[in-house]
């Protein structure tokens, strides 16, 4: 069974509700604030370790495990949810990967709140960011400040009492012992968080659930090195309905899921970031969106593009689209090389994107596309075996290096193939 089909089958058939007190053996606690640094400090001081970093990228979501006394902790942090300007559609797919890395469901949700910034704009966000999880969030919501004024403003004071009171100050003597305790108490009495309606991306209003229903599903994934594109092609495709992340254009019920620019993470993020990603979708992605500009490629274009090629495999070829970003209303006439190049290594496909393009005829072109393939999907284990395949060719080519010294030695010859050539052959390769 596939990573996918687990999380459907979890998300109709939620988790009994433990009836015993005893604590869970990991404890899975989120972490919603607007501040990276801010987010970042409080992960590290639960966790006793530089677990996060302060210069991360504010659109990822981090999962870190760790220990307090004998408590396993799992930390999801989610640094940019708190935003007042995030987007409805920003909202769906960060409690969407929240839930997904939380998995069956979080234990503990800490909002990271100021006491000068907290206005009625900080409440209905803060409002509307957590009945995305649950309506029963409030029971497992507990609120943190990092500083203590004199005293606590009303919209501050009305988030802590729906928070059934749960308020924790860091000051530099406050001890992690006393948050955990906090943290226990909640779990003790609420145990885990079940997030059915989140699991299953923001399960549309009753009134048109039958209508949904009867729609096809149709997964696209918007890729590239600029948030700001990425988020500004999401949402011309999604502002027909209000910006919300699973709608229905052209027949089909469409989610779409943005992913992160990979060139600046570490390969281990990029690995978990990619999985994830295809997992969201089930049953898997039917159309990727590459977003590149209408100009030179910079080097963190050129990053993502190799990365995206390597991890995914040229499996992604058939279900991919790259989308060329104009400023003018008018398209170039002709496309610089290394543009077109691009193009041709992802198969051809290509739709120029800009301020006055039709959703319309890119889901015509898309539409085209997912006739070619006659409804293939790239899926998680379309994802798995791109990953085993490079893993078998990674050995055959230790192999061959392994062989070349085996000879040259048995020959008595003493000169070898360097390091520095053995990772420039290992590094062409892939």
């Amino acid at each position: 069974m596939s990573l996918a089909d687990t999380r459907v089958i979890a998300a109709h058939n939620p988790h009994r509700r433990r009836r015993s007190k005893d604590l869970p053996l990991y404890m899975r606690i989120i972490l919603l604030g607007s501040s990276v640094s801010e987010n970042s400090q409080v992960g590290n001081f639960i966790l006793g370790r530089a677990a996060f970093d302060s210069e991360a990228p504010p659109d990822v979501v981090e999962r870190v495990g760790g220990r307090l006394k004998d408590r396993h902790l799992i930390i999801i942090n989610s640094p940019q949810l708190l935003q007042t300007n995030i987007s409805d559609h920003q909202i769906t797919q960060t409690v969407r990967e929240c839930v997904f890395l939380s998995d069956p469901g979080p234990h503990v949700i800490v909002l990271l709140l100021r006491h000068e910034q907290c206005s009625a704009e900080d409440q209905e966000c803060v409002e509307k960011v957590l009945l995305s999880f649950s309506e029963q969030v409030y029971q497992h919501t507990m609120v943190l400040t990092t500083q203590e004024p004199t005293e606590t403003s009303d919209i501050l004071q009305n988030i802590i009492q729906k928070c059934a009171n749960r308020h924790f100050s860091l000051q530099r003597s406050s001890s992690p012992d006393d948050l955990l305790q906090m943290f226990e108490d909640i779990v003790k009495m609420n145990d885990h968080l079940e997030c059915a309606e989140a699991a299953q991306c923001f399960t549309m209003k009753q009134q048109i659930t039958e209508r949904l229903s009867e729609a096809v599903k149709l997964n696209l994934v918007v890729c590239g090195s600029d948030g700001m594109l990425k988020s500004s092609v999401s949402e011309q495709i999604l502002q027909q309905t209000d910006r919300r992340s699973d709608v229905e254009l052209h027949d089909r019920q469409i989610s779409v899921i943005e992913l992160p620019a990979l060139a600046r993470l570490s390969e281990e993020e990029v690995m978990r970031q990619t999985l994830s990603c295809v997992s969201l979708c089930h049953p898997g992605v039917h159309a990727f969106l590459l977003i590149i500009p209408d100009a030179p490629l910079n080097h963190e274009d050129k990053a993502d593009t190799e990365k995206i090629q390597r991890i995914f495999s040229s499996r992604i070829n058939k279900h991919i689209m790259i989308l060329i970003k104009q400023d003018s209303e008018h398209q170039t006439e002709g496309l610089s090389e290394e543009t077109q190049s691009v193009i041709e290594r992802f198969g051809g496909r290509h739709h120029f994107f800009g301020p006055k393009t039709q959703v319309s005829t890119l889901m015509e072109n898309i539409e085209q596309m997912l006739e070619g393939n006659r409804g293939e999907f790239y899926s998680t284990e379309t994802f798995l075996e791109a990953q085993m395949k490079t893993l078998m060719k990674y050995d055959e080519i230790k192999k061959k290096i392994n062989s070349i010294d085996t000879y040259l030695l048995s020959q008595g010859n003493e000169q070898k193939i360097s390091l520095s050539m053995k990772k420039k052959v290992l590094t062409d390769f892939f």
